[in-house]
């Protein structure tokens, strides 16, 4: 089978030659590229694809595809620029931005009508990712603003850069299309969770009028791309843990969006992602029964709360696809070799059927995995 053949038939539940073995090594690679740290197999490599051939590796990627969903705004004016040094030669690419060689910070300001709003994110050498620095919604009083900016807000899909990039992958693995994400996640992006979460306890029904915007144009844009005749494959960016989305948030913020989108993704025969970190546990039976397919990926213990094999049960969903199981501890170990091959034997008995299981790493592929590492999960997946 080829890598496209077997992630889709994970999806699905059809039989399989072996385990999908997808390693997200994003992060790990454009971190070590920009640092000149890649190891001796792959220091020629230039994009992650290349060194997940060269690992033998089935691809699921969102990261380039991810640039393929654009923000554009059709009112007020939008404006960035570049600052702040860093100690890369080469420019950072990241989940979110692209940074030029020697800057570390980005800084966006949005014009409105009621306000200036401005924002940055910051990338820093000894972490080699980005995080917000500044979020766009500080205090309250600048609530007009904020919703003059979401209503000001599209998105629009860059067809050719998808088609581009699904070219790039070929056979060897699937390209997920991004449909932005929840309410709740829009909310911490503007401002941050914590403030985000006093937001919505103090001011239930404007937010409630925010989350309606944003969710109006979210499934907008999804039904004009979900016939693309290459996406088969949806995900929903989030950050779905229970520390930020209780029961209760979940709930009034998310449940319906992710209803919504699986219906419409459904009613094509494909599937719909949403990406998880963290304790997922409680949240699980939820986020099936609402039409979620799979979350990338599943963090089990002692980072997480659901153990793979319990996951199914959990979710009281016969039909989850599990994402998950390279664990980021082992990759950094020195040695470890036998380790990996035992918790790999291990992981995959405790599965039982392996249809429906993706052997992955979501965002836990840390800077300092060793090379060797990775080769042996390959080996133990393989074996297993």
């Amino acid at each position: 089978m080829t890598g496209r053949e077997r992630i889709l038939a994970a999806f699905h539940g059809g039989e399989i030659d072996r385990v999908p073995f997808c390693p997200n090594i994003y992060y790990w690679f454009y971190r070590n590229l920009a640092a000149g740290t890649l190891p001796a197999a792959v220091d020629s490599a230039r994009h992650p694809f290349d060194a997940l051939r060269a690992l033998g590796a089935d691809i699921l990627a969102r990261w380039d595809t991810q640039k393929a969903t654009k923000e554009v705004f059709l009112a007020g004016e939008y404006s960035e620029e570049y600052a702040g040094a860093s100690g890369f030669a080469r420019p950072l690419i990241t989940a979110f931005n692209t940074y030029p060689a020697g800057r570390n910070q980005v800084r966006r300001r949005f014009e409105t009508p009621f306000g200036t709003l401005t924002s940055s994110w910051t990338v820093t050498p000894e972490a080699g990712a980005d995080f917000e620095s500044e979020f766009w919604w500080k205090r309250w009083e600048e609530y007009s603003a904020i919703r003059y900016m979401l209503e000001a807000r599209d998105y629009q899909f860059d067809a050719g850069l998808f088609d581009e990039c699904t070219g790039r992958v070929g056979e060897d693995g699937v390209m997920m299309v991004h449909i932005t994400q929840s309410p709740l996640k829009t909310f911490h992006w503007l401002a941050g969770a914590e403030q985000a979460n006093f937001f919505l306890a103090d001011h239930p029904k404007q937010m409630r009028e925010l989350a309606e915007i944003h969710q109006a144009q979210a499934l907008n844009f999804l039904e004009t791309v979900v016939d693309h005749p290459t996406a088969q494959i949806f995900i929903s960016l989030e950050n779905l843990d229970s520390f930020f989305y209780s029961p209760s948030l979940y709930h009034e913020y998310c449940n319906e969006f992710f209803r919504r989108a699986g219906r419409i993704i459904h009613s094509r025969g494909k599937k719909f992602v949403a990406h998880a970190c963290g304790h997922n546990r409680i949240l699980l039976p939820a986020v099936a029964a609402a039409g979620v397919d799979c979350l990338e990926g599943l963090t089990p213990p002692p980072l997480g709360d659901v153990p793979l094999a319990e996951a199914r049960e959990l979710a009281r969903s016969p039909e989850l696809v599990i994402n998950g199981g390279i664990v980021g501890e082992l990759l950094e170990r020195a040695d470890a070799r036998e380790r990996i091959f035992e918790y790999t034997r291990q992981l995959f008995q405790a599965m039982g059927d392996r249809r429906r299981f993706l052997f992955a790493s979501s965002c836990s592929t840390p800077a300092n995995a060793r090379w060797e590492n990775l080769e042996a999960f390959r080996d133990a997946a393989g074996r297993a």
